[in-house]
């Protein structure tokens, strides 16, 4: 049966870095997800960093120990940080890719990821979104959440190995 192409959820929506971290962790943190091959998927709140982009100027790598205490009391705007607000916007999007996605794939040869989640939907512009994940200790890790061109998801067939369905 072919997957069901739905609308994308709705994007979220957030006035300040304070406000995103908590849409962020409302998404993922306790949550207990798990791909449709039975495999669980761990998101930490260190994962906000990257899925949003973070930068503080030209800072890119953050530790939670030093920089959550900040991003909370951001409440107005966000501060002296920027973020992908693509990525950003998108993130209530990734709950939807890990669950239900329409094609997991598994690279031949890694860079950053293992495996990628990809689902299509009905939208104009880029249709396909794709979720990267890595393999780690009994779990897979998310990575990065993006759009993937249509030719870019005709040419995994030569990069990747079909996994489900």
């Amino acid at each position: 049966m072919p997957p069901v192409i739905s609308s994308p959820p709705s994007n979220l929506i957030f006035v300040s870095t304070s406000e995103l971290y908590q849409r962020f962790q409302e998404l993922f943190i306790g949550k207990n997800f798990q791909c449709p091959r039975g495999n669980p998927v761990v998101i930490t709140s260190h994962h906000f960093f990257h899925l949003v982009k973070l930068r503080k100027g030209t800072q890119t790598d953050f530790s939670m120990e030093v920089e959550e205490s900040l991003i909370k009391n951001t409440t107005v705007g966000f501060g002296s940080y920027s973020v992908d607000m693509d990525r950003s916007l998108r993130l209530s999007w990734i709950p939807e890719l890990l669950q239900e996605p329409h094609e997991i794939w598994e690279y031949h040869q890694v860079k950053t990821a293992e495996e990628v989640f990809i689902r299509k939907y009905q939208k104009s512009g880029t249709a396909y979104r794709a979720l990267l994940l890595k393999r780690e200790d009994g779990h897979l890790k998310v990575i990065t959440c993006m759009p993937m061109r249509g030719r870019a998801v005709l040419d995994l067939p030569q990069k990747a190995t079909k996994l489900w369905p």
